[in-house]
């Protein structure tokens, strides 16, 4: 399959929504600006996608209404393409690479069938497992309480592994031993890997 056919697969309308929730995580990453600086404001925008998209994920899981995917994926789009520009325009080390592909291969997951790649349920496990980054970042970048961060580095390890190890592990099986085409998933293993790399480096932190 070539690049142009994987444009073809995006919904037109699906990416231009996003653009909607692009500028409003952009507008709120200035507004939290405002009051603190540059990466902690990130940090918590990062957060309000990750709290958004999992209630949203779990809402589309146990109703199955098509709408609700829908805002998700709008929802969703419109943030990874305000991280990938946070990303190109200040991100200067070689991990920002690794975080521009892992959000435009995630677009184009997130504009596939939901029910065939399983889309809805790795949604809500992979935003549920970095909830708790933002806080370990928030703790350490401000030095508050220490004994709480030893904590919370626990907590992030166990449920970022536990997540992204077996659970992820299983759908990512499932969908491409059943998906007649695999691209979709084939596309996004390298974020697959990247998961299993940071879940290695939780565990040398601790």
């Amino acid at each position: 399959m070539s690049a142009l056919d994987i444009l073809k697969t995006l919904n037109p309308m699906g990416v231009m929504d996003g653009f909607v929730s692009f500028m409003g995580f952009n507008q709120l990453h200035h507004f939290l600006n405002s009051m603190m600086e540059r990466n902690m404001a990130n940090n918590f925008t990062a957060l309000s996608h990750a709290g958004g998209s999992s209630i949203m994920a779990l809402s589309y899981l146990l109703t199955k209404d098509t709408k609700l995917y829908y805002l998700l994926k709008k929802f969703s789009t419109g943030y990874f393409l305000y991280d990938t520009y946070h990303s190109a325009k200040y991100l200067k080390h070689p991990l920002s690479t690794m975080y521009i592909y892992h959000h435009l291969s995630t677009i184009y997951y997130l504009h596939q069938d939901p029910e065939v790649y399983k889309t809805g349920q790795i949604m809500f496990l992979a935003e549920l497992s970095n909830i708790p980054s933002y806080f370990v970042y928030y703790y350490l970048k401000t030095g508050k309480n220490t004994k709480k961060i030893k904590i919370l580095k626990k907590l992030q390890f166990y449920v970022y592994s536990f997540i992204r190890l077996p659970l992820l592990s299983y759908y990512a099986y499932n969908v491409i031993r059943n998906a007649d085409n695999k691209i979709p998933v084939l596309t996004t293993l390298p974020v697959y890997f990247m998961g299993l790399m940071w879940s290695y480096k939780l565990w040398k932190n601790l």
